[in-house]
């Protein structure tokens, strides 16, 4: 059995995130891969066994990214408004950082390759989010709306926002950040 070299894993999911955000997830072929990256394909199966395994990887990586990035954000708010606020500024900053994660989450979120597994492994990375929201809700503070109206109002903005920037119509800078926020929390606190 061949070794694992962390630098080949690393190419194979970045080749992976390229096709994915270029041809979608129907245009990743298990030996164009290989080529792409420089191994061959019997080298690619000792890092991902199928095509399912590598899509399914690499989804539960990044969840696993996304989730410890918003516990390190929300570990120093103390207030609900506070940690709302560093959910919502983690969001965005993940979101502008990481297009072809966000395209690649999207993809999976809409494949055959998002089984039931990969359903409950989401939902439990998503407790940190629905527990916030639900404090929200219990303190008084949110609408009592359900966590996926919360979220598609945070990142329907969040999109549209990064959209302005990429096309140089609104800058990444505090006074900006403050009103898209302060649209956010006005349309979701009671």
């Amino acid at each position: 059995m061949k070794l694992k070299d962390n630098n080949k894993e690393i190419a194979i999911i970045e080749q992976t995130l390229n096709i994915v955000y270029e041809t979608g997830i129907a245009g990743v072929k298990m030996s164009k891969l290989a080529k792409q990256v420089g191994i061959s394909p019997s080298t690619l199966y000792v890092y991902f066994e199928t095509k399912e395994n590598l899509i399914v990887s690499i989804g539960l990586k990044i969840l696993k990214d996304i989730t410890e990035r918003l516990e390190s954000a929300l570990s120093g708010e103390s207030s609900f408004e506070q940690k709302f606020r560093a959910k919502w500024l983690n969001m965005l900053q993940f979101m502008l950082n990481h297009e072809k994660e966000i395209n690649f989450i999207d993809q999976w979120k809409q494949s055959p390759y998002f089984n039931q597994e990969s359903a409950t492994i989401w939902k439990d990375k998503g407790r940190l989010k629905s527990e916030l929201y639900q404090e929200g809700r219990d303190l008084g503070i949110l609408k009592d709306l359900n966590d996926n109206i919360i979220h598609a109002v945070m990142s329907g903005l969040i999109k549209q926002i990064i959209g302005l920037i990429k096309d140089g119509h609104l800058q990444m800078d505090q006074p900006s950040m403050d009103i898209a926020y302060s649209i956010v929390w006005g349309a979701l606190k009671k």
